[in-house]
Protein backbone atom coordinates (compact mmCIF):
# COMPACT_ATOMS: atom_id res chain seq x y z
CA UNK A 1 0.00 0.00 0.00
CA UNK A 2 1.44 3.25 -0.63
CA UNK A 3 1.92 5.98 1.77
CA UNK A 4 -1.09 8.15 0.49
CA UNK A 5 -3.46 5.34 0.26
CA UNK A 6 -2.40 4.62 3.96
CA UNK A 7 -3.23 7.85 4.98
CA UNK A 8 -6.22 7.90 3.35
CA UNK A 9 -7.69 4.68 5.59
CA UNK A 10 -7.57 6.98 8.46
CA UNK A 11 -10.79 8.90 7.24
CA UNK A 12 -13.99 7.13 5.91
CA UNK A 13 -15.17 10.03 4.27
CA UNK A 14 -12.81 9.58 1.41
CA UNK A 15 -14.49 9.15 -2.22
CA UNK A 16 -12.49 8.18 -5.04
CA UNK A 17 -11.97 11.53 -6.70
CA UNK A 18 -10.95 12.98 -3.49
CA UNK A 19 -8.49 9.62 -3.37
CA UNK A 20 -6.88 11.05 -6.34
CA UNK A 21 -6.38 14.13 -5.68
CA UNK A 22 -4.31 12.59 -2.87
CA UNK A 23 -2.13 10.74 -4.88
CA UNK A 24 -2.30 13.90 -7.32
CA UNK A 25 -0.82 16.18 -5.10
CA UNK A 26 1.29 14.45 -2.09
CA UNK A 27 3.58 12.32 -5.10
CA UNK A 28 6.87 13.53 -5.04
CA UNK A 29 6.95 14.09 -8.74
CA UNK A 30 3.21 16.03 -8.40
CA UNK A 31 4.30 18.96 -6.36
CA UNK A 32 1.82 21.65 -6.10
CA UNK A 33 3.65 24.33 -8.03
CA UNK A 34 4.48 25.88 -4.71
CA UNK A 35 2.40 28.13 -3.65
CA UNK A 36 3.29 30.91 -1.72
CA UNK A 37 2.04 33.45 0.54
CA UNK A 38 3.33 36.27 2.91
CA UNK A 39 0.90 37.58 5.42
CA UNK A 40 1.18 38.61 9.28
CA UNK A 41 -0.60 37.05 11.64
CA UNK A 42 -3.90 37.92 12.90
CA UNK A 43 -6.67 36.70 15.95
CA UNK A 44 -8.62 33.75 15.42
CA UNK A 45 -10.89 31.88 17.74
CA UNK A 46 -8.33 30.23 20.13
CA UNK A 47 -9.30 27.15 19.86
CA UNK A 48 -6.03 25.68 19.01
CA UNK A 49 -4.36 26.31 21.91
CA UNK A 50 -6.68 26.21 24.37
CA UNK A 51 -9.06 23.23 23.32
CA UNK A 52 -6.72 21.64 21.42
CA UNK A 53 -3.32 22.35 22.38
CA UNK A 54 -1.92 22.46 19.18
CA UNK A 55 -1.56 25.95 18.83
CA UNK A 56 -2.02 27.64 15.14
CA UNK A 57 -1.18 30.97 13.22
CA UNK A 58 -4.64 32.38 11.41
CA UNK A 59 -4.13 34.52 8.15
CA UNK A 60 -6.46 36.65 6.92
CA UNK A 61 -8.75 36.17 3.98
CA UNK A 62 -6.72 39.00 1.67
CA UNK A 63 -3.77 35.99 2.12
CA UNK A 64 -6.06 32.86 1.06
CA UNK A 65 -6.32 34.82 -2.09
CA UNK A 66 -3.21 34.89 -3.04
CA UNK A 67 -2.36 31.16 -2.25
CA UNK A 68 -5.36 30.15 -4.13
CA UNK A 69 -4.19 32.17 -6.93
CA UNK A 70 -0.37 30.81 -6.87
CA UNK A 71 -1.64 26.86 -7.00
CA UNK A 72 -4.13 25.46 -4.59
CA UNK A 73 -7.11 24.99 -6.18
CA UNK A 74 -9.52 27.39 -5.17
CA UNK A 75 -12.38 24.36 -4.52
CA UNK A 76 -9.49 22.13 -2.87
CA UNK A 77 -10.44 22.62 0.66
CA UNK A 78 -8.46 20.66 3.32
CA UNK A 79 -5.33 19.66 5.26
CA UNK A 80 -1.87 20.68 3.14
CA UNK A 81 1.99 20.62 4.35
CA UNK A 82 4.85 22.82 3.57
CA UNK A 83 7.05 25.33 5.15
CA UNK A 84 6.62 28.70 6.94
CA UNK A 85 8.95 31.15 7.94
CA UNK A 86 7.60 33.72 10.81
CA UNK A 87 9.72 36.88 11.50
CA UNK A 88 9.83 40.66 12.65
CA UNK A 89 7.84 42.12 15.31
CA UNK A 90 5.26 41.08 16.69
CA UNK A 91 2.67 42.14 19.50
CA UNK A 92 -0.18 41.08 22.15
CA UNK A 93 -3.99 39.94 20.82
CA UNK A 94 -6.95 41.71 23.14
CA UNK A 95 -10.00 40.09 22.26
CA UNK A 96 -13.37 42.07 23.04
CA UNK A 97 -16.50 40.28 24.18
CA UNK A 98 -19.41 39.79 21.56
CA UNK A 99 -22.06 42.14 21.19
CA UNK A 100 -24.52 39.54 20.67
CA UNK A 101 -24.82 35.76 21.58
CA UNK A 102 -25.44 34.49 18.27
CA UNK A 103 -22.62 36.71 16.52
CA UNK A 104 -20.41 34.26 14.23
CA UNK A 105 -16.83 33.92 13.14
CA UNK A 106 -13.79 34.67 15.48
CA UNK A 107 -14.38 37.42 18.06
CA UNK A 108 -13.19 40.91 16.98
CA UNK A 109 -9.61 41.19 18.17
CA UNK A 110 -6.87 44.34 18.01
CA UNK A 111 -3.37 43.48 17.72
CA UNK A 112 -1.66 45.75 20.83
CA UNK A 113 2.06 46.68 18.83
CA UNK A 114 5.54 45.93 20.93
CA UNK A 115 8.88 46.62 19.68
CA UNK A 116 9.90 42.50 20.42
CA UNK A 117 11.02 40.59 17.82
CA UNK A 118 10.48 37.11 16.91
CA UNK A 119 14.33 35.31 18.00
CA UNK A 120 16.64 34.28 15.74
CA UNK A 121 15.92 30.42 16.74
CA UNK A 122 12.29 30.85 15.73
CA UNK A 123 12.77 32.88 12.38
CA UNK A 124 13.93 29.56 10.61
CA UNK A 125 12.52 27.70 7.99
CA UNK A 126 10.09 25.64 9.44
CA UNK A 127 7.45 22.40 8.96
CA UNK A 128 3.80 23.24 8.95
CA UNK A 129 0.32 22.21 8.58
CA UNK A 130 -2.39 23.88 7.41
CA UNK A 131 -6.27 23.76 7.55
CA UNK A 132 -7.56 25.14 4.50
CA UNK A 133 -11.73 25.16 4.63
CA UNK A 134 -14.30 25.42 6.80
CA UNK A 135 -13.85 23.09 9.72
CA UNK A 136 -16.76 20.78 10.15
CA UNK A 137 -16.04 20.13 13.34
CA UNK A 138 -16.42 23.93 14.88
CA UNK A 139 -18.79 24.01 11.60
CA UNK A 140 -17.06 27.60 11.00
CA UNK A 141 -19.36 29.64 8.52
CA UNK A 142 -16.36 31.53 7.06
CA UNK A 143 -13.42 29.97 4.93
CA UNK A 144 -10.38 29.97 7.13
CA UNK A 145 -6.29 29.03 6.94
CA UNK A 146 -4.99 27.93 9.82
CA UNK A 147 -1.10 26.97 10.62
CA UNK A 148 0.43 24.67 12.86
CA UNK A 149 3.76 25.37 13.10
CA UNK A 150 5.95 22.46 13.96
CA UNK A 151 8.12 24.13 16.67
CA UNK A 152 7.80 25.15 19.64
CA UNK A 153 7.79 28.77 19.86
CA UNK A 154 9.26 31.22 23.16
CA UNK A 155 5.60 33.07 22.67
CA UNK A 156 2.39 33.93 20.81
CA UNK A 157 3.50 36.19 17.70
CA UNK A 158 0.13 38.00 16.71
CA UNK A 159 1.22 40.57 13.66
CA UNK A 160 4.70 38.98 13.01
CA UNK A 161 5.16 37.86 9.71
CA UNK A 162 4.54 34.59 8.22
CA UNK A 163 5.72 33.43 4.98
CA UNK A 164 4.01 30.36 3.57
CA UNK A 165 5.11 27.60 1.12
CA UNK A 166 2.20 24.89 0.54
CA UNK A 167 4.09 21.96 -1.22
CA UNK A 168 1.62 19.21 -0.95
CA UNK A 169 -2.25 17.86 0.13
CA UNK A 170 -2.46 15.34 3.03
CA UNK A 171 -6.48 15.04 3.03
CA UNK A 172 -9.97 16.77 2.91
CA UNK A 173 -11.93 17.91 5.85
CA UNK A 174 -13.61 15.77 8.02
CA UNK A 175 -15.83 15.96 10.57
CA UNK A 176 -14.99 14.23 14.00
CA UNK A 177 -16.99 12.29 16.94
CA UNK A 178 -15.01 14.29 19.65
CA UNK A 179 -11.97 16.72 20.42
CA UNK A 180 -10.09 13.45 21.07
CA UNK A 181 -10.60 12.02 17.88
CA UNK A 182 -9.95 15.44 16.10
CA UNK A 183 -6.44 15.92 18.24
CA UNK A 184 -5.49 11.98 16.95
CA UNK A 185 -5.92 12.85 13.13
CA UNK A 186 -4.13 16.17 13.47
CA UNK A 187 -1.03 14.19 15.21
CA UNK A 188 -1.44 11.98 12.21
CA UNK A 189 -0.89 14.84 9.97
CA UNK A 190 1.93 16.35 11.37
CA UNK A 191 4.10 12.97 11.28
CA UNK A 192 2.96 12.61 7.89
CA UNK A 193 4.19 16.47 6.97
CA UNK A 194 7.59 15.73 8.52
CA UNK A 195 8.12 12.55 6.87
CA UNK A 196 7.33 13.84 3.54
CA UNK A 197 9.27 17.25 4.12
CA UNK A 198 12.09 14.92 4.66
CA UNK A 199 12.20 13.55 1.43
CA UNK A 200 14.63 14.52 -1.17
CA UNK A 201 12.40 16.29 -3.48
CA UNK A 202 11.04 18.30 -0.61
CA UNK A 203 14.09 19.07 1.08
CA UNK A 204 15.29 21.53 -1.58
CA UNK A 205 12.80 24.22 -0.52
CA UNK A 206 13.97 25.12 2.79
CA UNK A 207 17.61 26.74 0.97
CA UNK A 208 14.95 28.73 -1.55
CA UNK A 209 15.89 32.51 -1.65
CA UNK A 210 12.00 32.89 -0.96
CA UNK A 211 12.78 33.13 2.76
CA UNK A 212 15.62 35.47 2.57
CA UNK A 213 13.59 37.83 0.37
CA UNK A 214 12.77 41.24 2.59
CA UNK A 215 8.97 41.98 1.74
CA UNK A 216 7.09 45.04 2.76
Amino acid sequence: MSKCAARQTITSRTSSQQQQQCIQFTGRADILSNSRGNSRVIGGFGRGSSELGIPTANIPSTALTALTQSGIPATQTGIYFGLCKVAGVYGSLERREREKEEEEGPPQSTIVPSTTEITDADATVLPMVMSLGWNPFYHNTELSAEVHVVHKFRAQFYGAKIKLAVLGYIRPESDFVSVEALVEEIMRDIEYAKEKLGEDGFREFVEDGFWSKEEE
